[in-house]
Formats: C-alpha cells, structure tokens, sequence
C-alpha cells in the first residue's frame, strides 16, 4: 500500500469520475474531482494535488491546455500529471509529453496500472 495521496481527477464523464473517487477515497487518497478544465483551475487555488489525472479529450478546454496552464503555476511544480485519453498513437504520447504531462495513460485504466500510476508519485 502505497502513503495517500492528494488526487485531482479531471474528466467530463461525470459517471467514470465519480466512481474512481469512491475508489481512490477507499484507498484512502484525498480526491477533488473536477468535470472541466475550468472546474480544475478552481479547485487548485485550494488544493494543491501530489497527482492529477486529466482527460485529454473535454469540452471547455483539451486537457492539453490545462496541463500548460497547470505547468505554469508554481505552486504546482511537484505535482505528476497523468493524460488519461483514448488516443493511443505516437504523435499522441508526444503532444502529450510537450503539454507538460508526465505520463500518458490509454482509457480504460485497469486498477493495478493505477496502483503503479499513485505508487510513482512517491
């Protein structure tokens, strides 16, 4: 068992988001979920995360662009960002990689690579 962790997961699917919080929340992570990237530049004035997970793919703002608005703020320099997308390609990976994220994860994430995802924020 890894030491909790303080966890944003940012993905438009509510429903999916949801119930990975409860998960993570069980392990005994703190977890602020965010449904946009707008919800997730709210919820880090206050809450400064070892590891945010972020889909790649929203509405309002690519997670692309929160990673670069993200990698911006001091304050967050220690935090891992993972890209959580169903995009699997190279050019992918890298677009990702020059975004600021630290990790690129395809959809869906199987609960032992998530285990090694947390584990790695170490």
């Amino acid at each position: 068992m890894t030491q909790p962790k303080k966890i944003l997961l940012v993905d438009d699917q509510a429903d999916a988001i949801d119930a990975l919080s409860m998960l993570l929340e069980m392990d005994g992570h703190e977890v602020r979920t965010a449904y946009s990237g707008a919800d997730a530049l709210a919820a880090v004035e206050t809450f400064v995360p070892d590891l945010a997970l972020i889909d790649v793919s929203m509405p309002d703002m690519s997670g692309m662009q929160l990673a670069r608005i993200l990698r911006s703020n001091a304050s967050l320099a220690g935090t891992r960002l993972i890209a959580l997308t169903g995009y699997a390609g190279e050019a992918d990976k890298r677009a990702a990689t020059e975004a600021g994220f630290d990790v690129h994860v395809t959809k869906p994430v199987s609960a032992d690579q998530l285990t090694r995802l947390i584990a790695q924020a170490d």
